[in-house]
Order: C-alpha cells, then structure tokens, then sequence
C-alpha cells in the first residue's frame, strides 16, 4: 500500500515538471528599450523627446513590455542601456528599441547621438556616438520579433563641420537617417522617409510619437496595420510634409496590444442589460463603429428601467404592499360585521355590553336603561365601516390595476428593439386559512353605493350604503343560526320580510 501511495505520489511529481516548460512557453516575455535624448551640449536641444521617451515607456508596458528606459543619457549611459537591454533580450519572445534624439547618418552608417557628444571630424564619429549597429546587434539576441523605431530624422547639426573635416572623398554626410539593412523577422519604422527630415512638433510629442502611442493603446492591431495607421495621421497632422517609412519582413502576424478589441468585447455585451458596463465600453471606445450601438442599447435600458434585479424588486414591492392591504380589508371587513351585529341586536330588543351594568360582587349583571340615541349612534358606526371597507376595495382594485399597468409597460418596453421579453412575474398568492389552497388576487369590480332611506323613518339609517338585496329566487329560509339571523333582521329592518321566530 505504502509503495503504491509513493509511486502515485512520483507520477505527480513528474507530471508538474512535464508542464512547467509549457507554461512557461505560453506567458511571453516582451523587452524594449527606450531612450530619449534632449539637452544637448554641443547641439541645439530638443523639447519634446523627454516627452516622447516616457509616454511610448508608459504605453509599452501596459501592453506587457519590461523596459529599459533612460533620459538625457550620455556616451557611457547610452552604452549601458544597451548592454543591459540586449542580456535582457536573450530568448525574448518580442524586442522593440525605441530612440527620439538627435541622429545622423556618415558614411552610409547611422550614428545616435549622446548628451554629451561633441562632433568636429570623422574620428568623434566614431568614438562619440553610439552605432545604431550596435544597437541592432542587440535586438539579434531575441528570439522572437524585433523591432526598432526611430525619431531621430532630425537635421543633421553637426552638417557643417562634418563637411569640412572630411579627410577622404569617399566620406559623404546625409541628411536624416540612411536605409537599415532588412532582417528577418525584422520591423523597422522611420519618423519619416530615408534621407528625409523629421519636425519636432510643437506639442507636447513629436508628430510620429503622438501617432504611435495614440495606435499602442487600440488593441487588436497586427503591427503593419498599426504602422499604416501610424503613418496616414502623421501625413496628415503635417498636410503631407512629413510620410513615415515602414519596413517589415515577418513570417506571421504579431500584434502589440493583446487586448480584447471593441468589436470583441461589443459581441459579448450586445445583449447585456447591465447599463453600467454598456456605459464603461463607450467612454473607453468613444470613437468605436459600434458606440452608437452601445448608445441605443443603454437608452433602451434606462427608458424600461431594467437594471439588475428590477423585477425582482418590483415583485416584492407589490407583494408588501398587497400584504398590507388584505390585512386591513380582513380587519375591516371584521369590524364591519360586529358593526352590524350590535344594530340588529339593539333592534331585536337585546341589550350590547355598552348597556349592560357592571355588576357588584355576589349580584346579577342589570342591564342599563337604554339610550335613545344609541340606535342612531350604531347605525352611524355600521356605515362608517361600510364606507372604510368600500374604500380600502377600491384602493385594493386600484393597486391591482397598477401592478397590471407596470408588468404591461415593462413588458411593451422589453420587446421594442428587438429585445426578447423576459416573463411577466405571477400574481403573489395571498395568504389563506391553513389547509386550504392559496389563491391569487383578483380585483372584483366595485359598485358606487347609492343613497338609501329607511322606508320607516326620514333618517338615514345606513349614511349612504345600500345593502344590495339577494335574489328572491335564491333567498333561503334562515336555519336560525347567528349569520343567518344577522341578515334576516337587516332585512327586516330595510322593510323587506319579517323577522323569523326563530331569530326572536
């Protein structure tokens, strides 16, 4: 048993160090390196790459880049970046390099140019500057795709001594940056055209870097579409003056921001009623082909009011309310009967408690002499509770009636726009006696009360409620019970029969 525990225990064991390459195969490692050079000694300053530098750092690593960035670097800085960024390279699986500076190409070659650096011949070339070579050297480290941007296709400032000290014929001095020789598996992307000048903007970024970092935070753009899309603002940002170059040479399609793009996320949230995610996509995708989807689709939730949970709390808001309501008719309705009780009783001769002495110990209750007005005041109360019960009936119709209104507008709103209707909640059961089956609510229609006088006197006797008279060819003979004997002199006193001897 023990040997079968340990070797189930091996195989584990194994099986996590089988997986771990392949887990470690599926997180990508992405390195760049970016410099930005601006207070030049020896040369007119730049005012915008400190600004182009730290905005592409900040918009590479939110789309997954570990970077080496540094600025204002000199000779010795500059070197140092590059060493490091190129151990760092080793086995990468996506490498970028990224310059704003002053650059120039001698000779055929490109140089970029430190802080520090002070030109006068060929020979501080080649001992000043930094050999954009050197630099591509690095990016071979990687195993994956490499790319290099530039925005140093600035004008040459050291033109002028360059000229002058040449010591050979064949040293020539060009303007901008000259061509990089193509690699596989290699993007390269010029602030503007080989041999060409790029302009330093007057913002807070260069033309070319405002574009770039603008494009890094679309996701879902393969590289050379990023690029063209990079080089058409540009164009036209300058009205044509300035055309950035691209040139790509790889295998598949690689792309620098992974991120779900807005048709991907739209597809996912095209048949959500959750206004407060609708509303995230469309400030994070103002300009986005489907934001004027997301806009009709978040008015269509506000205008039926279907936020999460709506429904269900506007079940159990009637359900409270209705509650409240049947408990009060049920009271009244009690009311109402011991109301009408007490006048029948009062005419039949019979004394209520109100007329009924308190009696002293060891002697039998005397009833009290009986008020005259007594049967004036009862029959008051029986109307009171007549009226309170009519109205609470309305007011139990009118509720119904609303709960009907709102499932049918909720219901109207929900198919417009070719939203699929959700079902209408049920009607709550009300609570009934134990042992019988729950019904549902009904509203029953209400009949306005008339004004009716005592056929015997000229008072009012029921304040304005006329007892509704039960068909004759359904009257029963009363059986003598209370119920029975309550109705029987209710009618007798209306005027319609005679109280039966049994009731007496």
């Amino acid at each position: 048993m023990i040997v079968a525990v340990r070797f189930c225990a091996l195989i584990a064991l194994l099986a996590q160090l089988v997986a771990l390459p392949a887990l470690a195969q599926t997180q990508e490692r992405r390195v760049a390196l970016v410099i930005g050079n601006s207070a030049y000694k020896n040369a007119p300053v730049l005012p915008n790459t400190p600004n182009d530098a730290r905005d592409t750092a900040e918009a590479l690593r939110k789309v997954g880049f570990e970077v080496v960035d540094g600025i204002d670097l000199d000779k010795r800085g500059m070197d140092a970046a590059v060493s490091r960024f190129a151990r760092l390279a080793q086995e990468a699986d996506a490498v970028m390099f990224y310059y704003a500076g002053h650059g120039f190409q001698f000779n055929g070659e490109n140089f970029l140019v430190p802080v520090e650096a002070k030109i006068d011949d060929e020979v501080s070339v080649q001992y000043e500057t930094v050999k954009l070579s050197e630099v591509t050297t690095a990016l071979g480290f990687a195993k994956g795709v490499k790319i290099m941007v530039l925005d140093a296709c600035r004008n040459n400032p050291f033109l002028a001594q360059l000229s002058k000290k040449t010591t050979t014929r064949s040293m020539t001095v060009g303007a901008g940056l000259a061509p990089i020789v193509k690699a596989q598996g290699m993007v390269t992307a010029y602030a503007t055209q080989a041999n060409d000048v790029a302009a330093d903007g007057a913002g807070r970024n260069s033309p070319f870097t405002a574009a770039l970092v603008q494009e890094i935070q679309q996701p879902g753009l393969e590289i050379a579409t990023m690029f063209r899309r990079v080089q058409k603002a540009v164009y036209d940002s300058t009205g044509g003056k300035q055309t950035p170059e691209l040139s790509l040479s790889l295998l598949g399609d690689f792309y620098l921001n992974r991120e779900e793009t807005d048709a991907d996320i739209w597809k996912r949230l095209r048949g959500s009623d959750n206004a407060a995610e609708i509303k995230a996509f469309i400030q994070r995708f103002p300009t986005s082909f489907f934001a004027v989807d997301a806009k009709t689709r978040l008015d269509l939730i506000e205008r039926r009011g279907l936020e999460p949970g709506e429904r269900e709390k506007l079940e159990q808001e009637f359900a409270a309310k209705e509650k409240a309501l049947l408990d009060r008719v049920q009271q009244a309705e009690k009311d109402r009967a011991k109301a009408a009780t007490d006048l029948a009783g009062r005419d039949a001769g019979k004394t209520t408690d109100a007329e009924r002495a308190v009696p002293k110990p060891g002697e039998a209750p005397t009833p009290k002499t009986a008020d005259p007005n007594e049967r004036e005041r009862l029959a008051k109360e029986l109307a009171k509770k007549e009226q309170e019960l009519a109205a609470l009936e309305a007011e139990k119709a009118k509720l119904s009636q609303e709960r009907q209104d709102r499932e049918k507008a909720v219901a109207t709103r929900m198919n417009s726009g070719g939203v699929t209707e959700l079902p209408v909640p049920q009607k709550p059961l009300l609570p009934t006696a134990p042992g019988t089956r729950p019904q549902r609510h009904e509203p029953r229609e209400i009949q306005q009360p008339r004004v009716v006088l005592d056929r015997k006197s000229t008072g009012i006797l029921t304040g304005g409620v006329e007892a509704q008279p039960e068909p004759r060819n359904s009257r029963r003979r009363p059986g003598g019970s209370a119920a029975d004997c309550t109705d029987a002199l209710m009618r007798a006193q209306l005027g319609d029969g005679n109280v039966p001897k049994n009731c007496r």
